[in-house]
């Protein structure tokens, strides 16, 4: 099992961050929320610590199966989520998009069986909130106490209807949507003045030709 990768973050999505260690590249999936502490490590070229776990994720066909790793930067953070993702039927990618509540609010609500304020976390609704309860009440109340206060992962935003007619053109050229939505959310997180499809479009041409982008100014 690995547990912990250091190296230097070769690439960051806000899903996955691949590291380079000794000539080998790890792709770690990430909850969204580190997306910005991740990249601040990255422009400062640093080595990133984190604390990571594997898991076995079946293919489409029975015979495929397919070696992860889920990495946090706080080691509190990955016990948390391991705990969580013990329970039945609540997968890992699902439970990555689901905690858009600092762990101590989720692990409260998990101990004091607050069905509802579970419910509300994506994915997750009534039926797998009581189910959460009833295999976890009573193994949370240290991460209860967890002192931090900002969510692992950071919920969707309304997108301004510009996005989607950059969308339309991405998807026009042939990208895929996922790749496409990916391009669109990057483009506006680092250029928050944007105002049209037409400079959203520019932005994205320039994320991913970064001497155009440096000419233009």
């Amino acid at each position: 099992m690995i547990s912990r990768i250091s190296g230097k973050i070769n690439h960051l999505t806000e899903d996955i961050i691949t590291v380079e260690l000794n000539g080998l590249y790890y792709d770690v999936m990430i909850p969204s929320g580190l997306y910005d502490r991740l990249r601040d490590v990255q422009l400062s070229g640093n080595n990133v610590m984190l604390y990571t776990f594997d898991y076995i994720e079946a293919g489409d066909m029975k015979s495929y199966h397919y070696p992860r790793l889920v990495g946090f930067t706080d080691p509190v953070d990955k016990e948390f989520f391991q705990s969580f993702t013990t329970v039945s039927g609540l997968g890992i990618k699902k439970a990555l998009k689901s905690l858009t509540l600092p762990i101590r609010q989720i692990a409260t609500a998990i101990e004091t069986k607050d069905a509802a304020t579970l419910a509300r976390l994506p994915g997750i609704g009534r039926r797998m909130a009581e189910k959460v309860i009833a295999e976890l009440c009573g193994k949370m109340a240290r991460f209860a106490l967890a002192k931090g206060e900002e969510p692992l992962v950071t919920p969707p935003r309304e997108r301004p209807d510009f996005a989607e007619e950059a969308m339309a053109v991405l998807l026009q050229l042939q990208y895929k949507r996922a790749e496409a939505e990916k391009m669109v959310e990057s483009a506006l997180r680092d250029n928050p003045r944007i105002k049209s499809a037409e400079d959203l479009i520019t932005a994205i041409f320039n994320q991913a030709n970064p001497a155009a982008g440096k000419e233009s100014r």
